[in-house]
């Protein structure tokens, strides 16, 4: 098991125990509330993380590789099935890229 298997694994953990400490904060003390919040916030942040350094993205007008960030990863527009509405830097527009998955083996030392 390898760091980036350790990354998805605790951001959906983190993600689980944000939702549950989240409600039982809402039905009882207030510092699990915002205990809970944070949880998720830091459970979607390793998430996106992992995504940007899991999958890169081609462009099909002119075959670019383009490698988002965080926030690309977690707010760009779904368009249907493993394709994101991410802008092209060479075709100077936003188009419907396909998610390609890179082997995160090369990144094991």
């Amino acid at each position: 098991m390898n760091k980036y298997h350790i990354m998805f694994c605790g951001s959906i953990l983190l993600l689980l125990l944000g939702v549950l400490l989240a409600a039982a904060g809402v039905l009882g003390a207030d510092y699990l509330f915002w205990l809970g919040v944070s949880a998720l916030a830091v459970g979607l942040l390793l998430l996106g993380s992992w995504i940007s350094r899991a999958y890169t993205y081609i462009c099909p007008d002119c075959y670019l590789r383009i490698d988002v960030g965080v926030k690309d990863a977690l707010f760009a527009l779904p368009a249907g099935g493993d394709c994101r509405r991410l802008y092209c830097p060479k075709c100077r527009r936003k188009t419907a890229c396909k998610a390609k998955r890179i082997s995160l083996r090369m990144h094991v030392y």
